[in-house]
């Protein structure tokens, strides 16, 4: 019996030591220098806060950003917060109580170690007012396996713009194959780290994106308003919106029109333009089928004073002729680089070549075959590409890119009265 008991007092004593050591917390060397695995990145870029995230190994055990107004030499700094992230850390610090419209630069430090500084580090935030000229990019389907990506030619591109972005919208399938955390890192935040260290970025969630669990992935690479899945944000006289088309149907569905509804209408009058941006298309000339749960919504568009929308999935550029409630083209308009008074009419646009391009597969502009009533495409390319929109006041500038030359491919403006 006394063997017996002491064999159980052994197990026990191991059992105990097991359970102990693996539900201490992790360690962590605070005289370690870690290691700049993620470059930072800006999110939530607001009149008065800022999100700065970045990604070292795991000796990592504080971290802050040093920060300046570009017009001072008075130094501050903010200390963030550590969340566990494939083995790895995010560094994640937000600065509150900025002002509106101002220049920053900043430095990152983990563990007391300066791991990035210098002039291209810096943000600006967004303006509290409505008479602020700005612009911003937008683009879809980007990061994919090397060699069956460029995502690192529209990313140079964008860093050679006359005129700097002060934001971008991804259009969904923002990392291939399944949208899962351990290909950020190589598939987008590598060949982008240069535009992303000093321009928001504001994603949605396409299909591959949702092929892994978008809970544990595509929500925790990045910090959005709402619920992160589908969401809004205005700046200066325009005001976006952000949806999750999902895959042949919107995540939750009913929830989401409703939200949708309620934020048009929360915005009607109070800005001068709304830009919706998803990632499925509606109608199409391309290789990919009209969606229907995105035609649904051409009513709710087209009555709210939508002026834009803005989708990836077809791995191509297309810009579709202005469209009514009914999802008609507007026969009425025959200028195709210069709109005015869309009233009760929006533009679609297909920006899903941003770093993948099908070969094989290329739009038919004049597949009459589909619509008896002629072509629906205003322009349309088969090239990698990305979109910049210029915004002054109540005139849209858009010109579409070609992301391996530079040159503008298409353009047009709209002018409201």
């Amino acid at each position: 019996m006394k063997r017996i008991a002491l064999i159980l007092v052994i197990l026990l004593s191991f059992s105990a030591c097991k359970s102990a050591k693996e539900s201490q917390p992790e360690l962590v060397d605070l005289k370690a220098e870690p290691v700049l695995i993620r470059q930072p990145y800006l999110q939530m870029v607001r009149p008065n806060t800022v999100t700065i995230t970045w990604k070292t190994n795991a000796v990592t055990g504080h971290c802050k950003v040093v920060y300046n107004d570009l017009n001072s030499l008075e130094e501050n700094e903010v200390a963030g917060k550590l969340v566990l992230h494939e083995g790895d850390k995010f560094n994640e610090v937000v600065i509150k109580n900025l002002k509106p419209q101002t220049a920053y630069n900043y430095a990152i430090y983990s563990n007391g170690y300066l791991l990035a500084s210098g002039k291209d580090y810096f943000f600006t935030t967004a303006p509290d007012n409505k008479n602020t000229a700005f612009s911003f990019y937008a683009l879809g389907d980007i990061g994919a396996k090397e060699k069956q990506s460029f995502a690192i030619e529209p990313a140079t591109r964008i860093t050679e713009l006359g005129i700097k972005p002060d934001f971008g919208l991804g259009l969904g399938d923002i990392v291939y194959p399944k949208g899962e955390s351990k290909n950020y890192d190589n598939h987008l935040f590598k060949p982008f780290e240069k535009v992303f260290k000093n321009t928001p970025f504001y994603p949605v969630a396409g299909n591959h994106d949702w092929l892994s669990d978008p809970e544990k992935n595509f929500e925790k690479e990045w910090a959005l308003p709402d619920n992160e899945h589908y969401y809004g944000f205005s700046y200066a006289n325009a005001y976006f919106i952000g949806l999750d088309s999902r895959n042949g149907g919107f995540f939750e569905l009913e929830k989401q029109t409703k939200w949708l509804n309620k934020e048009l209408k929360k915005v009607q009058g109070k800005y001068d333009w709304i830009i919706v941006f998803l990632h499925h298309n509606g109608k199409t000339c391309t290789y990919k089928e009209n969606y229907h749960h995105v035609e649904n919504l051409y009513p709710i568009f087209a009555n709210s004073n939508v002026d834009l929308v803005l989708n990836g999935h077809a791995h191509t550029y297309e810009r579709l002729k202005p469209y009514d409630a009914s999802g008609n083209v507007d026969r009425s308009v025959t200028n195709q680089s210069e709109y005015k008074n869309l009233e009760n009419r929006f533009i679609s646009i297909t920006l899903g070549a941003g770093g993948k391009l099908n070969k094989k597969w290329f739009p038919d502009p004049f597949n009459l075959e589909h619509y008896k009533d002629g072509t629906i495409v205003a322009h349309a390319e088969h090239v990698g590409s990305f979109g910049l929109f210029e915004i002054n006041g109540k005139s849209l500038v858009f010109k579409a890119y070609n992301s391996f030359t530079g040159t503008v491919l298409d353009s047009f403006i709209i002018k409201k009265n």
